[in-house]
Parts: C-alpha cells; sequence; structure tokens
C-alpha cells in the first residue's frame, strides 16, 4: 500500500479497519491532516505487517514409477509391479523459521506514540500521552517569554509617550525677525495762524480819527477774526483789539490824528510744523508654534 492510499484509508472508517491501528475518527483525521504524522503512522503500520518467510517446497504428492526397462532384460520387472522412489524431505531442518521457545511470533515495533510506563495507550505522532491517558499538551515557553517581553515593551513605550506628551514645552519660535517701523520728516500746516505786526501804521497824520479807528479794525479783522490763532497770535490780537476799544473811547467830533501810535498792520500765516511720518515699512516677525518632548525631541531650544 502506498502512502497516499494510506492516509486516504484513515479517514475511511472501514478502510482504517483493515489497517488494525489503534485510532479513533479524530485521531486519524487529524493524522491524514499532518504530512509528518502521516508518514510516521504510515513506518509504523510498515514495520507491524508480517514479513513474508521463505516456505519450504512441497514434496511429491504421488509416487513416481520407474521407467520401463528395455525388453530382454534381466532387470526388467514385472508388469504389475509399481516401484516408487523414496520420498524425503528436501528441506534441512536446520533451514526452516524455527520461532523462540515460548514465541509463537515475531515481535514487532511499537507504535508511535506507545509508552510501556503508561500501559497500551493509543496515541498518534507528535503527542504524548500523559498520566491520564490524555496527550499531554505542550508547552510553548518561547512564544510565552517573547509575547512577554513584547508586552513589557509596548507597555514601556506607551508610558513614555503619555510622559512626553504630558510634560511637553510649547513655545513661540522665532523664525524671520520683526522689522521695525521707520520714519520720516515733513512739514505741514496745523490748521491754526500765527498773526503779526509790522511797523507800518495803518493810519497818517492829519487823518480823521473815526477813520484811523476803522482802519485800524479792518486790519484787525482781516487777521484775527474767524480763524484759530496760535497762542501767541491770541495775545497780539487780544492787545489789537484793546487798543481799537481805547481810540473809539477818545473819539469825538472833529478829532484828527496827530500822531501815529506803535501800533502797526496786521498780518496772518498758516502754523507749519514737522511730524513724522511712516514709511509703512512695518513687518511682523514670522513664528510658529515649537514643541519639545522629554527636553531633547521636537524643537528645543
Amino acid at each position: 500500500m502506498s502512502l497516499e492510499d494510506f492516509r486516504a484509508s484513515l479517514v475511511r472508517p472501514d478502510l482504517r479497519t483493515t489497517l488494525g491501528l489503534p485510532l479513533t475518527d479524530l485521531e486519524a483525521q487529524q493524522v491524514a491532516d499532518d504530512p509528518a504524522s502521516t508518514q510516521s503512522w504510515y513506518a509504523y503500520w510498515l514495520s507491524i505487517q508480517p514479513s513474508p518467510a521463505a516456505a519450504p517446497p512441497l514434496p511429491p504428492a504421488y509416487a513416481v514409477s520407474a521407467p520401463h526397462a528395455p525388453p530382454g532384460s534381466e532387470s526388467a520387472p514385472a508388469a504389475d509391479s509399481q516401484p516408487t522412489i523414496p520420498i524425503h524431505d528436501t528441506v534441512p531442518a536446520d533451514q526452516g523459521y524455527v520461532a523462540p521457545a515460548g514465541q509463537a511470533y515475531a515481535t514487532t515495533q511499537p507504535y508511535p506514540g506507545y509508552d510501556p510506563a503508561y500501559g497500551a495507550v493509543p496515541g498518534y505522532p507528535g503527542h504524548l500521552p500523559g498520566p491520564d491517558g490524555q496527550p499531554a499538551t505542550k508547552k510553548r515557553v518561547g512564544l510565552w517569554v517573547t509575547l512577554s517581553i513584547l508586552g513589557a515593551l509596548f507597555v514601556i513605550a506607551a508610558i513614555v509617550v503619555v510622559f512626553a506628551f504630558t510634560t511637553a514645552r510649547h513655545w513661540t519660535k522665532t523664525d524671520v525677525p520683526e522689522q521695525p517701523e521707520t520714519f520720516h520728516s515733513e512739514e505741514f500746516e496745523t490748521g491754526r495762524y500765527d498773526v503779526t505786526m509790522n511797523s507800518t501804521n495803518p493810519c497818517t497824520v492829519n487823518q480823521d480819527w473815526t477813520d484811523c479807528t476803522n482802519l485800524m479794525v479792518a486790519t484787525y479783522t482781516a487777521s484775527c477774526v474767524g480763524v484759530e490763532l496760535t497762542e501767541s497770535a491770541t495775545a497780539l490780537c487780544t492787545e489789537y483789539s484793546g487798543a481799537i476799544d481805547e481810540m473809539r473811547a477818545q473819539d469825538g467830533d472833529g478829532y484828527y490824528v496827530a500822531t501815529l501810535g506803535t501800533y502797526g498792520t496786521l498780518s496772518r500765516t498758516p502754523e507749519i510744523d514737522t511730524r513724522q511720518v511712516s514709511n509703512d515699512d512695518y513687518r511682523p516677525a514670522e513664528t510658529h508654534e515649537a514643541v519639545c518632548y522629554l527636553g531633547f525631541l521636537g524643537e528645543c531650544e
């Protein structure tokens, strides 16, 4: 029987019975699914098959007649005589198989999984039976050690990651420094006016007093009224207005100007000031939020 026929017979209960193997249906299926176990059981099955012994040749089952002698021969036997050839055992006694005393058949190799210490308990290759007759499970110590080491490393890594995130330092990193704003100076009109007085009196000698007063009022109105004045201009216009009031108080019928006083003609000019004007060249700093983990990972100062 070939190995493939042997594997096919394992999964069929009717054929497995003829093999004479102590396997249950589940065990036979497991052996058939495992090539190594199938090979081991196949070798075991071959070892328990009886080896064919050389059978001795059978002796003649009947007597052989001697050949007839030629006619006229004295030794020719009578016609009714039947000489025979003695029958001998052609196989010497020392060439046949003699079983040892007390043993009716040759011993065979125990099937895989058999352990005399536990008795003849059925098993199959790759599994050792335990004291209770059940197959003992192999302890995969190496696998458990590896898994334990990997689990410990995973826990340590998780602790380090959590600690790194909880103690992370966030700070603002400057990529491009700030460019300060620059200025230049320029003159501008403030909206107020300065008032000055020259030395030319608006009146003349022998002029009617009332006409002289009106000329002073005209120059005052043109320079001091209707605009915002600077502090110095306000003081000058106030003084000039007082002089006009004094001339009006002294006016009378037929009065004329005998001599010119110290008041001259008023004039006003816009107040000019200097201011700083931006060149519009300010550039804010370019920054980003940086994170430092554990003092050396990420962006650390």
